[in-house]
């Protein structure tokens, strides 16, 4: 197992989190090269520990609970992007590095909905429920500072990008979560640059490490859902990544445990299928 690191952050709500509900076999992480890829924990005893990163992620808002009863029952939870963008992106890395996720989401939360909440630095862990997004938030701080962590554990560890997918659930106020987002992301950039230049790997802190990713179809005939993602696109077409409208949602072996409208998230092995190869495409374009 390597002990240097490249460092992707997974961010925004719940098809960041990964609601996938179909059936986890109990052969599904052999397809994955899991030596070399690990998680920063964030539940119990795992917390701030570099840990083996399976089917459900450690995210902000635990999944644990909401089991496709067909699953292994070793590896409880829903499915993500996380383990297989991860396994991806070990082909667009030098072989003595490895890929360490830290999982940064929570569904049904956005920048003009939620809580505020509160954050606890010593743990870096924010409160829980479904607090709000923005340059002021628990859940920004606990990112930026699991990030800051990671990036400590070793001075050849490298930031290779965030993955973001949120904005559905501002769906009634599109022309406000715009401007929020834009401020949250510019003091990201402007933070890490001061404190960890020449840290990200074959890039700079800037635009091109920020990928926003579409969501599923569901959401495009939904309020402000449209202008939110055409803002992403604009805000840097480099790095923004499509997703087909076809894609399958929890309406194909979903379980309606995790949301009763089963359209509103990836499913039936879409991360695996679609959405990782989409983001990992996109990534090679710098990487590569």
């Amino acid at each position: 197992m390597s002990d240097k690191y490249m460092i992707l952050c997974v961010a925004g709500q719940s098809n960041a989190v990964g609601f996938d509900e179909s059936r986890i076999p109990g052969d599904y992480l052999k397809q994955f090269r899991g030596s070399r890829i690990r998680q920063l924990g964030l539940y119990g005893e795992d917390n701030l520990k570099l840990i083996p990163l399976g089917a459900c992620a450690q995210n902000f808002q635990d999944l644990r609970p909401f089991s496709n009863p067909g699953s292994d029952s070793a590896m409880p939870g829903t499915k993500g992007m996380h383990l297989p963008l991860a396994d991806r992106l070990l082909d667009l890395i030098p072989e003595d590095y490895g890929v360490l996720v830290l999982p940064c989401a929570y569904g049904g939360v956005g920048f003009t909905v939620g809580e505020e909440g509160s954050y606890d630095s010593e743990t870096m862990r924010p409160s829980e429920g479904r607090l709000r997004w923005g340059a002021q938030s628990p859940f920004f701080a606990a990112m930026k500072d699991r990030i800051r962590h990671a990036l400590d554990l070793n001075p050849e560890n490298r930031f290779v990008g965030v993955v973001w997918l949120q904005g559905e659930f501002d769906y009634e106020n599109g022309k406000e979560q715009m401007p929020r987002f834009d401020a949250m992301v510019e003091d990201f950039l402007k933070t890490f640059a001061n404190e960890y230049p020449g840290r990200v790997y074959r890039g700079d802190w800037n635009r091109d490490i920020w990928y926003n990713v579409e969501t599923v179809a569901y959401w495009y005939g939904i309020g402000d859902c449209p202008m939110i993602w055409e803002h992403y696109a604009a805000w840097n077409p480099r790095t923004y990544v499509r997703i087909p409208r076809d894609t399958d949602s929890n309406e194909i072996n979903g379980t309606g445990l995790t949301a009763s409208v089963r359209a509103q998230h990836f499913g039936n092995d879409a991360f695996l299928k679609v959405v990782a190869p989409a983001i990992a495409a996109r990534m090679a374009e710098r990487l590569g």
